[in-house]
């Protein structure tokens, strides 16, 4: 018995020491000569997630709508975002969130019982100078022009030259996405309707880039870190796989978000196997609910077709500009990769991602093993220990008392 409980034990601390591998969105500006307030009050994103392969960088969709407030009636303003790489914009459909919300609810109760602007020619070559015009488009009723900030001063510049508010002490937060050559999405609207009674919507619109790495998912926030109001952010995130919410230092709880919402694997559905969104009724996860979201169906039917995800929705309530202003960099979100000491591949080195965490160059690409994790396995080794030697006792006990009751001789 010795040698088999010791076996036993072997095995267990085997499995137990082992390492499993794993195979806000800007700032709006009224008008120069708009007195009155202006803020974004809530920040909605759909973000569909292609993961990096073979050398090539990561790509998402970015569906944006935001919620803005003014205390005066506006019909113009600017809503200006930043991207690692220039965007393509197209118009989207409200419907999406719509969807997604309802979607969501559905999915939760189940989980309780268990006018068009015209395009205006370049600005002058001093402009040009301190701000490249990298593309102008009119994308439904936006007129959407996309710079690069090569000078400071030079994306004030473009505000000031089309008659709107400048960034007031922004040079910090400019300067940060001036030194990551990051460009910045300028977005004209004159048909914004705020009455100053209360938040009004504005029509979302999807911005196709690339990050420039290969795991790392990208949210804009710093920019609003100059407005004067909080801000609640509502995000569904399409990805292969679950991202990490407390795993490490790299998890979204860290940055104020809390989960709302996860897919997960039903008995009738391979593990890890994502689920089928472009077809939807043949999918055992999604058939039911399929009514739900038609809209979002033909929308990753478009961009997306045959590939699989898991839909993940994260929040966060009244965000303070103080609160984002002390981040390092913008929102990333990453994997959720098994090993819990994993360092994901944006954040090593000079990545996309690096900025938001101290450098780490570790050549195993893991995090250092800190006291608190030794003294948590060794407590669930303990535990482990503990419950095996509980049960070899127990049995052994029992077969004592069992060959104790039998009787002498037996039957013929």
């Amino acid at each position: 018995m010795v040698k088999y409980l010791g076996i036993l034990l072997a095995g267990l601390l085997f499995c137990v020491a082992w390492p499993q591998q794993l195979d806000a969105d800007g700032i709006v500006k009224g008008p120069r000569n708009y007195a009155g307030s202006l803020a974004e009050t809530s920040q909605e994103a759909i973000i569909v997630f292609e993961l990096g392969q073979q050398g090539q960088p990561s790509r998402q969709s970015l569906v944006l709508k935001i919620q803005v407030e003014s205390d005066q009636p506006l019909d113009q303003l600017a809503w200006i975002v930043p991207f690692p790489a220039e965007p393509e914009v197209a118009p989207a459909s409200p419907q999406l969130f719509k969807e997604l919300f309802d979607y969501v609810e559905a999915r939760k109760q189940q989980l309780r019982p268990r006018s068009l602007l015209e395009a205006k020619s370049a600005a002058d070559g001093s402009l040009q100078m301190d701000a490249e015009l990298l593309s102008r488009q009119i994308v439904g009723s936006y007129d959407v022009a996309v710079l690069r900030e090569n000078k400071a001063g030079g994306l004030n510049g473009w505000l000031s030259e089309n008659d709107f508010q400048v960034l007031e002490n922004a040079d910090a937060a400019l300067g940060f996405y001036r030194d990551k050559r990051y460009v910045f999405a300028c977005i004209k609207f004159d048909q914004a309707q705020l009455d100053g009674s209360g938040p009004t919507d504005l029509h979302p619109l999807e911005f196709r880039f690339s990050s420039g790495g290969q795991d790392g998912i990208y949210f804009p926030m710093k920019l609003t870190s100059l407005q004067q109001s909080s801000v609640d952010i509502n995000l569904y995130i399409f990805y292969r796989y679950w991202l990490n919410d407390d795993l490490n230092r790299f998890g979204y709880l860290h940055r104020g978000f809390e989960m709302n919402y996860r897919d997960w694997d039903s008995p009738d559905c391979v593990p890890n196997g994502g689920k089928s969104y472009t077809a939807p009724q043949a999918d055992p996860f999604l058939r039911n609910e399929a009514r739900l979201f038609p809209s979002v169906t033909r929308f990753l039917q478009a961009r997306h077709s045959g590939q699989r995800f898991y839909l993940t929705n994260i929040q966060a309530f009244n965000v303070t500009p103080a609160e984002i202003g002390r981040w390092k960099d913008d929102l990333w979100l990453f994997p959720h990769y098994s090993n819990r000491r994993k360092i994901p591949e944006d954040v090593r080195g000079n990545g996309p991602a690096s900025g938001g965490w101290e450098r780490l160059d570790a050549a195993d690409g893991l995090l250092p093993i800190l006291a608190s994790d030794v003294g948590n396995r060794g407590l669930l080794v303990g535990v482990v220990l503990l419950t095996v030697f509980a049960g070899s006792l127990a049995g052994f006990w029992f077969n004592r008392r069992r060959k104790n009751r039998q009787p002498v001789g037996g039957a013929e």
